[in-house]
């Protein structure tokens, strides 16, 4: 087939009515699909980030004063804490289907290693609420335990959101979900001087309703326990962001029945409802990166850190922005802008920057500036999957700070391989963005995302192969056009719970927690599975 795709010999009527009602126009499917064609392209590693190499470290008194400036100031920004929260929890508990599917984990120490880690599962005292789900603890009835756990017929977790599931159990019987430990974070970090607390959680169709359900039953007892007034608002993922699968000749692939087969786009596809939010700042942060509240107490200085950190770089850029447009300026006063340019934001200026004449030079600093900013936490790499902060080179040769996904890296160039296994920070999504300029006036988003930056992957479609296509992610190739900082905070910030199993984290068990100064990232031993 010819790289150039045309209406007529692509796609069917029925074809066009499904693209329309998505949003998207056939143009936007055959550039998902030129792009199939083309593949997706490597980053080019300079080198990992570190502290006072990309990374700022700071001392204690810049942590106060930092902290001191956001209690000073937040509140009179309008921020807002907004949460991806679309994954599904069937994840999590992927290794239990597995063992529901067969009645058991493969032999009976496993089996009775099972009961022994459920024992301690934050949602334990809600399967022991009645005595059929007694007895079948006492019997240790794997399969039983499983479907109660699983299913509709019982708690039906594999059917909830990830925001939805139990994560916390309390000394006085209490059980939150991370959707509620979301809100009272929330409450102690951005309530602003009226005690009104602004949150967003994009959430998938399937489970709008619920998580909808949840927050009118529990938020006027959470405000009641907080004291302050929450401001829910829930996006979903728009349809426009889908894109078409391809079959291995990059042809679009369709089910049985003919029909093209669209996937989600990601959570690059998410830039969309970040640039609908209406805020001063915006924090960011996954809903399963939450601890119970006595760690969230703990950590609240770091997230007001970051804050402060934003309100700080914010107020530089608007400053130094409002003195480009002033006819006349000093060179001293073009030095000091180049200097806050190249030690905070880490420009990387053209090598005959210097030769450019004064008009030149205010313009090169004003394009830089005017863009979105980012003050992104970074931690100590413990072996977590996921991405980290890397130099990267660009096309016109000048490097830039990004947040870079291993899918995004050439593994075979050696001296590539050697960047990625020698980083030693890692990105927990734990971050504050700014998408106003200095004029109050929004940002167009996706005039910052590095397009390239997309990623395919092979996937299965009922047995058959197919390759899907991501969006460039939301804090990758999403925000590769920002000016970003990235700050060192330590591991404690970073509670993620990727499968079950991660609930037995001691952070994660709030009785341990309250007794622990330690803040382990490993979960406890226990037999493999």
């Amino acid at each position: 087939m010819s790289s150039r795709f045309h209406v007529n010999n692509l796609f069917t009527a029925q074809d066009l009515r499904r693209i329309r009602a998505l949003g998207l126009r056939p143009s936007d499917v055959k550039k998902q699909l030129e792009t199939y064609r083309r593949g997706h392209s490597f980053l080019t590693l300079v080198r990992a980030c570190a502290p006072g190499d990309g990374i700022r470290s700071l001392t204690g008194a810049e942590r106060r004063r930092l902290i001191r400036l956001y209690d000073a100031e937040a509140s009179g920004c309008r921020p807002v804490k907004f949460v991806p929260a679309s994954g599904a929890a069937s994840r999590m508990f992927a290794a239990w289907y597995a063992a529901e599917n067969k009645g058991t984990f493969g032999n009976e120490e496993l089996d009775r290693s099972f009961f022994f880690d459920l024992d301690r599962m934050p949602f334990v005292s809600l399967l022991k609420q009645n005595d059929d789900t007694r007895r079948m603890l006492k019997n240790k009835d794997v399969r039983a335990a499983l479907q109660s756990i699983l299913f509709p017929s019982g708690l039906d977790f594999g059917g909830l959101p990830k925001a939805l599931v139990p994560f916390h159990a309390y000394r006085d019987g209490e059980v939150r979900t991370a959707l509620e430990e979301h809100l009272r974070e929330a409450a102690d970090l951005i309530a602003d001087k009226r005690g009104i607390c602004r949150l967003h959680f994009t959430v998938s169709p399937e489970h709008f309703e619920a998580v909808k359900s949840f927050l009118r039953l529990s938020v006027p007892r959470l405000e009641e326990s907080c004291g302050v007034r929450f401001r829910v608002d829930l996006s979903l993922q728009s349809p426009s962001t889908s894109i078409v699968a391809a079959d291995r000749q990059h042809r679009p692939f369709r089910d049985e029945d003919g029909r093209l087969v669209f996937r989600p786009g990601g959570h690059g596809a998410l830039l969309q409802n970040l640039q609908a939010i209406d805020a001063g700042f915006v924090f960011i942060k996954n809903i399963d990166n939450i601890p119970p509240e006595p760690l969230q107490k703990k950590i609240l200085p770091y997230k007001k850190l970051l804050g402060g950190l934003m309100i700080e770089a914010r107020r530089q850029v608007y400053s130094c922005l409002r003195q480009l447009e002033k006819t006349t300026l000093s060179s001293p006063d073009i030095q000091a802008i180049l200097d806050f340019c190249r030690d905070a934001l880490n420009a990387d200026f053209p090598k005959e920057f210097q030769k450019l004449a004064t008009p030149e030079k205010k313009q090169w600093l004003h394009r830089f500036l005017n863009r979105p900013l980012r003050v992104c936490g970074m931690v100590k790499n413990e072996g977590e999957p996921g991405g980290g902060p890397f130099w990267v080179l660009e096309k016109d040769r000048s490097r830039s700070l990004q947040i870079v996904e291993s899918a995004h890296v050439d593994f075979s160039r050696p001296q590539q391989a050697d960047i990625w296994s020698g980083a030693s920070y890692f990105n927990p999504v734990d971050m504050v963005c700014c998408t106003k300029n200095y004029r109050g006036k929004k940002f167009n988003l996706e005039d910052y995302v590095n397009p390239d930056a997309c990623l395919i992957s092979p996937k299965t479609e009922k047995g058959r192969e197919l390759q899907a296509q991501e969006l460039p992610g939301l804090w990758n190739g999403g925000m590769a056009r920002w000016n970003t900082v990235f700050v060192e905070l330590p591991l404690a910030v970073f509670n993620p719970v990727k499968t079950v199993y991660d609930l037995l984290r001691p952070q994660h068990r709030t009785g341990r927690a309250l007794k622990s100064s330690s803040f382990q990232t490993r979960p406890e031993k226990r037999p493999a599975r």
